[in-house]
Formats: structure tokens, C-alpha cells, sequence
């Protein structure tokens, strides 16, 4: 009874909002043992890419995505091993080798951490690959980088990007329909991303044409997943106004996506867009660095000042003083 009470007014599968008087902090992310993990806005004001795991993005350069900070849902991690992962679903799907990675930062519903893993790793023994293809001792806490999150499952647009937990759609008591791909979205505006670029969005799937990875779909699991992309069309079209607002854009990098919620851009100019403040690093000017703040300050100023000056007066600033 007492627990319930915690709610605070809560109904069954919502997310709640701070109140505006105590100004609630909420915590977002946790570990294994319930530690709360403060990652809000870590990633402040910066871009990233989300890969999904349409076929498209079989025609993206991975050497030129490499550049750039990304997120893969579910398995599309078997095509591009970004810096974070995100999973809603039983984390037996999952590959165990991405699990084990410790450079993949892994967000996963909070629920999951005792749940068993499946081992499908292709490892080397005695000089030849074995594909193993068992059960695994591990559990998902056992792996490194592993970040749990709450979720709830009661769609608000109006308040989506404010909730204590991660909305990923609606409970079948609410019309059903649920997705990683809004709780990836959800999770990155909390990191503190504000420019997010979509890469294997298609929202469209056949029998001959499932995901970039291999991978089997029945046909009810086919007619399934298009059905839950036509409520995510939904979703994200009353989503985009309150992005827009917050200064959260997100583009779809798939010319020939079937989502029409976010405007398009080739992936070309979505990275020149999400690294044009970087520069060229690779031919910035290093000599001089370690010199102290102070000492490249007066440098440039200096070197300024004499810029500025009439001809002849840097090289004769005394001539009025010797009469």
C-alpha cells in the first residue's frame, strides 16, 4: 500500500512531471545495483547519429561515420559499433558481443539487468572460428557499460520531453505500439544532444527487404512492424512541434524514407552540418599551444595592435617625446 503511495498521483503506465514548486530533480539512468548515474546533458548542445536497422544503411560509408558520435538500436550494432547502444527488448536478442564491449555504452530498461544472455559469438579455438550458438552464464549486469533507464508506456506528446521516465509508445490498453527508436530519442535529448540524424530510418519492411544485418522476419512479424511505423508516422508528427520549441532537431538522413515527420538531408551534408564547428582538425595549428593563456593573449594582441597602426608609426613611436 505504502508503495503506491509513491506514485504521487501517477495512473498505471504514465511518466509524471517535476513539481513546479519543489523543482523535482529526477534521476534518469541507473546501475545494476539501483545507483543512480548522472549522464544529463553530458553531451551538451552536440550532434549525433542514430542508426536503425532498415536496409538503407547498407549504402552508408562507415569510414565517414566513424567521424561522428553514435547510436545504434537492437542489432544494427552487427553493421557499425557506435559509442552507445539502445534496447527496449529482452536482452537475448541482443548480440553478446556487444554486450561484452566495454567501449559500446549500453542503455537498457532497468528490468533487465539479471536476465540471461544468449552466446552468438564467433570466437577462435585452436587456429579455427567455432560459432557458438548457447545459452550464456552471463547476465546483462555481468557486462560492462550497461546503463538501465524506466520506462513508461503511455504516450503524451505535450509532455514527452519533460517525464520522469522514457516513454517507448502506448500499453495495448492505450492503442499499443511501442518502439526503441523513441526511447533512443528520448535518451539522447536527456544526454543533452540537440541535433540528432537518422540513418537507416526506412519505415518500410518486406520480406525481401528486413534489416542491414541478417535476419529472418515471418510474414505476421512484417505486416507488424509497417503497422507500428504508421503509428510512429503519428507520433513523431505531433512530437516535431514541441522538438522544435526546445531547439531539439532531428533530420532524417534517408532521401526515400517513409517518415515524413522530420525534414531530409543527404548524409553528406548532415556531416559536414554536425562537424562544421570542429573545423579541420587535422591541419589546426598546434606549435605555440603550451604557451601559457596570458603569453598568447598579449602575442596576438600585440601582433594586432601593430596591424592597426599607420605606416611608419609602430617603427617610430618616440619621435614626438626626442622633440
Amino acid at each position: 500500500m505504502d508503495f503506491a503511495g509513491l506514485r504521487l498521483g501517477r495512473a498505471d503506465h504514465e511518466g509524471r512531471l517535476s513539481d513546479p514548486i519543489a523543482r523535482s530533480y529526477f534521476p534518469y539512468f541507473f546501475t545494476r545495483d539501483g545507483a543512480t548515474v548522472n549522464l544529463t546533458g553530458q553531451y551538451r548542445g552536440a550532434s549525433a547519429f542514430l542508426v536503425a536497422s532498415g536496409p538503407s544503411f547498407q549504402s552508408v560509408s562507415k569510414e565517414e561515420l566513424r567521424k561522428v558520435w553514435t547510436m545504434t538500436l537492437n542489432n544494427a550494432c552487427t553493421t557499425f559499433r557506435g559509442q552507445a547502444s539502445c534496447t527496449v527488448d529482452d536482452p537475448s536478442r541482443f548480440n553478446l558481443s556487444m554486450w561484452l564491449d566495454p567501449r559500446i555504452q549500453k542503455f537498457v530498461p532497468l528490468s533487465h539487468f539479471e536476465k540471461p544472455l544468449w552466446d552468438n559469438r564467433c570466437l577462435g579455438q585452436n587456429g579455427e572460428l567455432v560459432q557458438k550458438w548457447e545459452k550464456s552464464s552471463l547476465r546483462l549486469g555481468d557486462c560492462p557499460n550497461v546503463i538501465g533507464y524506466r520506462r513508461n508506456e503511455k504516450f503524451q506528446p505535450s509532455q514527452w520531453l519533460e517525464e520522469d521516465t522514457i516513454n517507448w509508445g502506448n500499453h495495448k490498453k492505450y492503442g499499443g505500439g511501442r518502439s526503441v527508436m523513441l526511447a533512443a530519442i528520448r535518451i539522447l535529448h536527456l544526454l543533452g544532444f540537440r541535433r540528432v540524424y537518422l540513418l537507416g530510418v526506412d519505415f518500410e519492411m518486406s520480406p525481401e527487404a528486413r534489416y542491414h544485418f541478417d535476419e529472418e522476419r515471418s510474414g505476421g512479424a512484417v505486416r507488424g512492424n509497417n503497422a507500428t511505423y504508421e503509428k510512429l508516422q503519428e507520433r513523431f508528427a505531433a512530437l516535431q512541434p514541441y522538438f522544435l520549441e526546445a531547439g531539439f532537431v532531428v533530420k532524417n538522413c534517408n532521401l526515400d524514407s517513409r517518415l515524413e515527420a522530420f525534414p531530409k538531408i543527404s548524409f553528406a551534408d548532415a556531416l559536414q552540418e554536425a562537424t562544421a564547428e570542429l573545423g579541420n582538425y587535422d591541419r589546426e595549428k598546434t606549435n605555440g599551444m603550451y604557451v601559457k593563456l596570458g603569453l598568447k593573449e598579449a602575442a596576438v594582441n600585440g601582433a594586432s595592435k601593430e596591424a592597426e597602426a599607420p605606416v611608419g608609426e609602430a617603427e617610430l613611436p618616440n619621435l614626438e617625446a626626442k622633440g
